[in-house]
């Protein structure tokens, strides 16, 4: 009789120690992450190493402690599947998936999945960095050389992830010989800031200054606000149009100046079509405000294959055209280039 009596008594310490554990374990909770994400869901187990949590749209996610900084308790059936999805907005950001959860006394963000790097530089910079060379020695003995550095900042919107805030800065330089003769030397850069109005239409300003001693511009800068339009969008395949204002100045070695103001119409597209494999193009075309007759344009196309990593080998042509160049300068110049670039 005694010995049944211990028996019920510790299988309802059992049961009861069970009925805590699993309490425990379904425990609704927002997780605080160190750089700043939100994680909602239910506790399913954890260890002296990681957490797992499931969500209304994921079934479980692994979270390592060393990236937890603390955690809050939601009343229970707070994240319930039926009250959850009622009120669920989701938005796409540019690496998670977040998913705002609306309840009655709170907005909670949930994050299906872990940012990719939590180093803030990584999260909002991106650059690249290409050089190359050209040398010939025989009946005619060439050297070029040819640099180009660009940096990209963006930041997302709060309100929206889909929606940004960018800075794009670009710096170039040649500089060349042909048997002993000066052929190449130039310098340049520009910096390009816009930022959305909403998903499609977006604002811009853009600057630019250089130099380019063979096509005697002792000086050139612009300066001109725009409006632009994410023409696609899609997952290999993104293209805009922009049309604004642009006032330039150019002082050239044969003693002559020009200033006006001009109109600019651009697009630029970025093409993946295989994994490996990247082209880009851009073209700005710069018709005189005064005489439109009158007009300047760049362009600009790549070719990028990864290499290894992230070097990747990269065929570049150049076309530069005016209308009214400098006095014994052709109107048109045409480059092509290859070169190695390091993107980060």
């Amino acid at each position: 009789m005694i010995c049944r009596r211990r028996i019920n008594n510790w299988l309802a310490l059992a049961l009861a120690l069970a009925g805590f554990v699993a309490g425990a374990r379904a425990q609704d909770v927002v997780i605080y992450l160190r750089n700043g994400d939100r994680i909602a869901g239910t506790i399913i187990s954890e260890n002296t190493n990681q957490v797992v949590v499931s969500t209304v749209w994921i079934k479980e996610i692994t979270i390592p402690l060393a990236q937890i900084d603390r955690r809050e308790n939601l009343p229970a059936g707070t994240l319930s599947s039926t009250n959850a999805v009622a009120g669920t907005t989701v938005i796409k950001g540019p690496t998670n998936v977040v998913t705002i959860v609306k309840t009655p006394t709170a907005t909670v963000v949930v994050s299906n999945a872990i940012p990719l790097t939590t180093n803030w530089f990584k999260r909002h910079f991106k650059g690249e960095v290409a050089i190359g060379t050209a040398l010939v020695r025989g009946a005619t003995d060439s050297e070029l050389y040819y640099g180009k550095a660009s940096l990209t900042f963006s930041q997302p919107y709060a309100s929206d992830p889909k929606e940004f805030f960018r800075n794009i800065f670009t710096y170039y330089a040649d500089y060349g010989k042909t048997d002993g003769t000066l052929s190449a030397n130039d310098m340049g850069g520009s910096s390009k800031t816009d930022f959305d109005i909403n998903r499609r239409l977006y604002l811009y300003n853009l600057g630019a200054a250089s130099y380019d001693q063979i096509r005697k511009i002792d000086r050139h800068y612009e300066d001109g606000p725009g409006a632009g339009y994410h023409l696609f969008k899609l997952t290999n395949f993104v293209m805009n149009v922009e049309l604004g204002a642009n006032y330039q100045v150019e002082d050239r070695s044969d003693a002559t100046r020009t200033e006006s103001f001009y109109y600019r119409l651009g697009e630029d597209l970025t093409w993946k079509p295989v994994k490996l494999m990247t082209f880009t193009e851009k073209f700005e075309f710069f018709p005189r405000a005064e005489n439109p007759k009158e007009y300047r344009f760049r362009f600009e196309s790549n070719l990028a294959y990864s290499l290894w990593q992230n070097l990747a080998l990269n065929l570049t042509l150049i076309d530069l055209y005016d209308t009214q160049p400098a006095t014994a300068v052709p109107k048109n110049e045409l480059q092509f280039r290859t070169t190695l670039g390091f993107k980060f």
